[in-house]
């Protein structure tokens, strides 16, 4: 379980605040900086860029600790144009984080994943907005999503896809190579409420395996369509 340090009490706001329910998706963020908090940053963000609410909700240290900086009701200033529905989190560092840093996102991301009601494909990178150009966060959120929603799958710098086990590999491929299994995925995912747009993009053949692992072709959506095919054959 991480440290948490509370700095609710001491962080100003002056951007408003917003229901939960308005919350639809979990930003991650690096510092770009090789050490940090909220303390070192306050200072560019209220005189240099004059926020009077600071980038983001929570800051994740180099040991793990989070800095707890606002409520989730409170609008942040992490992704410009685009906090009124997102809840920011940062890693302090420059593309380089630790192990305990890992773990403690994934303890958080999946935290406010079962509170907000929402599938790891909801939980994107900075640059993964609308209208973004930066290198932030600097980490491959495909690996990132892949891990919150239990599938031990990686991804080389080439784009390959890398399975921790052979029968993972092999579930994987057959579920998303059958076309039926492809449409199994994307009606589950709009029952859940994501966007029509999925069938769209099935139709039309533009729809990625990436693009249907962060949808749910980890463990959960597999274990699912399992147990309908298993219903059908009763």
């Amino acid at each position: 379980m991480a440290t948490i340090k509370d700095l609710r009490p001491i962080t100003p706001r002056t951007n408003g605040t917003r229901k939960l329910s308005a919350i639809k998706n979990i930003a991650r963020h690096h510092s770009a900086t090789t050490s940090g908090s909220w303390a070192s940053f306050w200072p560019h963000w209220n005189k240099t860029n004059g926020w009077g609410t600071g980038g983001y909700h929570e800051i994740i240290l180099r040991d793990g600790t989070v800095e707890l900086c606002y409520d989730p009701e409170e609008i942040t200033n992490g992704v410009g144009g685009q906090n009124s529905y997102i809840y920011n989190i940062c890693l302090v560092g420059n593309g380089s984080f630790t192990p305990e840093q890992e773990k403690t996102f994934d303890e958080r991301a999946r935290y406010w994943m079962q509170r907000l009601g929402l599938p790891a494909s909801a939980v994107k990178g900075h640059n993964e907005f609308p209208k973004q150009n930066t290198s932030c966060p600097g980490i491959d959120m495909d690996t990132v999503r892949a891990r919150l929603s239990g599938a031990s799958i990686a991804k080389e710098a080439n784009g390959e896809m890398v399975f921790s086990s052979p029968s993972l590999k092999e579930e994987i491929e057959m579920t998303l190579g059958s076309k039926a299994r492809r449409q199994m995925i994307v009606d589950q995912a709009i029952a859940a409420g994501y966007s029509k747009i999925w069938q769209e993009k099935l139709d039309n053949k533009t729809i990625t395996n990436d693009d249907l692992l962060a949808l749910g072709a980890g463990t959960s959506v597999r274990n699912s369509m399992i147990k309908v095919e298993d219903n059908k054959v009763k």
